[in-house]
C-alpha cells in the first residue's frame, strides 16, 4: 500500500512528541480516509462528521491513533499529520507554522514551499469532501 506523501522531514523527537496528537481538529481528506481504511479500520472508528468534513477523532484528549506515545499509523497517517507543524490556512490557502511545535524552528524554506504546492492539492480534495459531506 502506498504511504502518505512526506513534506516536512521528521526529526527524531517528533516521533515521541505527541503535541500534535492533542485535542487534534486534523480535517481528514478522501484519500486520507481511503488509505487508513485499507489499514483495516472502520471510518465511525477514526472519523467523525463535524462542519461538513471528517475529522479525526480524539480518545481522552488525543488522536485516537495516538498511543504508547507513538502514532500508530506513522507511515500512513494524514496527508495534513505528515505537514505538521506546517498548517494550511483555510482562509487564504497559504501555509504557516504552528509554533506549539517545538520543532517549527527547524522547518526549511524548501519544506514551506513544497508544502504551498501540496496545500493546493488538498485544499481542492477537501473542498470535494465538504461538498459530498454535508
Amino acid at each position: 500500500m502506498k504511504r502518505v506523501k512526506t513534506v516536512w522531514r521528521p526529526r527524531s523527537y517528533c516521533l515521541s512528541c505527541g503535541i500534535c496528537c492533542t485535542a487534534t481538529e486534523m480535517i481528514l481528506t478522501t484519500s486520507d480516509i481511503e488509505r487508513i481504511e485499507r489499514l483495516g479500520f472502520k471510518r465511525e472508528d477514526f472519523a467523525e462528521l463535524v462542519d461538513g468534513f471528517f475529522r479525526l477523532k480524539n480518545v481522552e484528549g488525543r488522536c485516537v491513533f495516538f498511543k504508547d506515545n507513538r502514532c500508530t499509523i506513522y507511515d500512513y497517517r494524514p496527508i495534513g499529520c505528515s505537514l505538521y507543524p506546517i498548517v494550511i490556512e483555510a482562509e487564504t490557502g497559504d501555509v504557516t507554522l504552528d509554533r506549539e511545535c517545538p520543532l517549527s524552528a527547524a522547518t526549511t524554506p524548501e519544506e514551506l514551499s513544497k508544502a504551498r504546492r501540496l496545500a493546493r492539492l488538498i485544499l481542492g480534495e477537501l473542498a470535494r469532501v465538504g461538498n459530498n459531506c454535508g
